[in-house]
């Protein structure tokens, strides 16, 4: 006789993960960015020496740009003068406005140049002293300098002694403007960087403090590590700092060479106005970037 056997059920063994797969899987990463392991030494190694990299770029560059612009500045726009009695291109009354106004910008470009360059040096010597260390960071802002000083402010005076000869085509008359059109130029100029100098600077001075509070809260909200944030917190009021010294002289500027030429093209008051209208724009825009 055959005695057919049961099925038995089938016997439901649970895996269990093995010692690979365990191995294999991945720590989370705490909300605010800052790594595990070894990271962490690194990370606050570069954080530790970002501090001095960043002030050392910010003097460097503020006062080798700064001192090489006293030098600089001066000679580009002797050239620039140059350049601009010699040039075949405009007619006299341009020109005489054109020079009235030129020492506005000089003495403007001087002043920002050393704020400038300290803000520049500041951010740029806190990046490479993180990657590379202080020392690199200081020899950067230095070559920094040294590019400035040939570089920049060769290329400059190459480019105006180029244009201080020429010829124009037959039949045809330099570009001038009315005695009366650079009258109100230059007038229309005068006020409005007035206007705007006095103006950028206020507005500097309201958002300066609202501005850095802002700043910090974006920081400590971003998902970089957390050494560089504690060690850019006194970082970002500086820079704030900075950038809003260079607001009177880039008001300045700005006020000059468009009411300038807004004054010519259509009257001091409506340059005014245009430059009214563009200080609104700009207390508007920071007021929603600050506070929304």
């Amino acid at each position: 006789m055959l005695i057919q056997s049961q099925p038995q059920a089938p016997k439901m063994i649970a895996s269990q993960p093995t010692v690979q797969t365990q191995q294999n899987q991945e720590p989370q990463q705490p909300e605010d960015g800052f790594k595990k392991g070894s990271d962490d030494t690194s990370n606050v190694w570069k954080a530790i020496r970002a501090i001095p990299s960043s002030l050392a770029g910010a003097v460097i560059c503020g006062a080798g740009i700064g001192a090489a612009s006293v030098v600089d500045i001066p000679r580009i726009t002797g050239h620039a003068a140059a350049s601009l009695v010699k040039t075949p291109y405009i007619g006299r009354n341009l020109k005489v406005l054109t020079g009235i106004l030129m020492p506005f910008a000089s003495v403007a470009s001087m002043v920002l140049s050393p704020v400038a360059g300290a803000l520049y040096g500041l951010v740029t010597g806190f990046a490479n002293g993180a990657e590379k260390g202080f020392g690199e960071a200081v020899s950067k802002a230095a070559h920094d300098v040294s590019r400035y000083h040939s570089d920049v402010t060769g290329s400059a005076i190459e480019w105006l002694k180029d244009h201080q000869t020429g010829t124009l085509p037959e039949g045809e008359k330099p570009y001038d403007i009315p005695l009366s059109g650079a009258a109100k130029g230059l007038v229309g100029g005068v006020v409005n960087g007035a206007v705007a100098g006095v103006a950028a600077t206020g507005l500097a001075a309201v958002y300066s403090i609202p501005g850095a509070v802002r700043a910090e809260a974006e920081l400590w909200k971003s998902d970089i590590p957390l050494p560089f944030k504690v060690v850019g917190t006194p970082i970002v009021p500086v820079a704030v700092g900075l950038a809003a010294c260079l607001a009177p002289a880039a008001g300045v500027l700005y006020g000059v060479g468009v009411g300038a030429k807004d004054s010519y093209q259509k009257s001091i008051g409506e340059s005014i106005v245009h430059t009214g209208e563009t200080i609104k724009e700009a207390n508007s825009g920071l007021a929603k970037a600050i506070f929304k």
